[in-house]
């Protein structure tokens, strides 16, 4: 029984034993002036006579303990689990998805259905032999792709004073060949610059292997496809190249302009 039960139980028996006191022998449960009980205790007449109908015993509701087939997370389940067979279990990251396809429920809600349907995740990776050096350039055919990171240095002036300043720059998976610039800042301006003259540099390649800054992409969408920043992909579309976002947390696909911007 709840709280609450028990909390209800003790008043009906305190403001009873009162009334029992003062009847004496007289005292019958059937016979309990409710309109008196009422008054003593500020229960209802209509609760009261409800209770006095069970022999002054509080029962639990008849529905106590049942959940609603239906919740707000009900609508969504579908793309939850969706994302969860791909991998996705982070409850913020799925409540972000959700809000953005019109979700209006809790973080809380999204915890809970995650935690019951873990079993949709894709198994973990087994543990293998070596395979070998995973850390080679990356390659590619001329002109096919290039790859390009921001990077900060520090920089000392004449009087002594130390500050930091952006490094742009782009490598070719084919022959090595690189660009580097530096800029105050690492706003999006400074990124178009570094990239044009790149470009003048080494030529406009088929696409343009990137981290997922800002600058380029805002979000990915319910399935996974960026959403490319609105002044990026009208560059973009104007030079004629295409973008590719290097998988978060991934070294191996981006450690070539990490170690030439450091």
């Amino acid at each position: 029984m709840s709280e609450q039960h028990n909390d209800l139980t003790e008043i009906i028996a305190k403001y009873l034993n009162e009334i029992k006191n003062e009847l004496g022998d007289q005292f019958s449960l059937e016979k309990v002036n409710l309109a008196d009980l009422e008054r003593r205790s500020g229960i209802s007449r209509s609760k009261l006579r409800k209770i006095k109908k069970d022999g002054f015993v509080i029962l639990p509701h008849g529905l106590l303990g049942r959940k609603s087939p239906d919740t707000v997370v009900s609508g969504f389940t579908g793309m939850i689990d969706d994302l969860l067979r791909k991998g996705v279990k982070n409850s913020a990251v799925l409540f972000e998805r959700l809000k953005e396809n019109g979700y209006t429920g809790s973080l809380s809600s999204v915890k809970r259905y995650v935690a019951a349907h873990k079993d949709l995740l894709p198994p973990k990776r087994k543990i293998v032999s070596p395979q070998g050096n995973r850390g080679r350039r990356y390659e590619t055919k001329p002109g096919e792709c290039y790859q390009m990171d921001w990077g900060f240095v520090s920089v000392e002036t004449a009087s002594g004073e130390t500050y930091k300043i952006a490094c742009f720059a782009m490598i070719c998976h084919a022959c090595g060949k690189r660009y580097v610039e530096f800029f105050p800042n690492a706003m999006q301006e400074n990124l178009f610059i570094g990239m044009i003259h790149a470009f003048l540099h080494m030529g406009v390649p088929q696409r343009i292997l990137t981290d997922n800054m800002k600058s380029v992409v805002i979000c990915r969408d319910a399935e996974g496809h960026p959403v490319w920043q609105k002044d990026y992909e009208l560059f973009m579309d104007n030079l004629g190249f295409e973008t590719k976002l290097c998988k978060p947390r991934h070294p191996f696909t981006k450690g070539a302009v990490e170690r030439l911007v450091r």
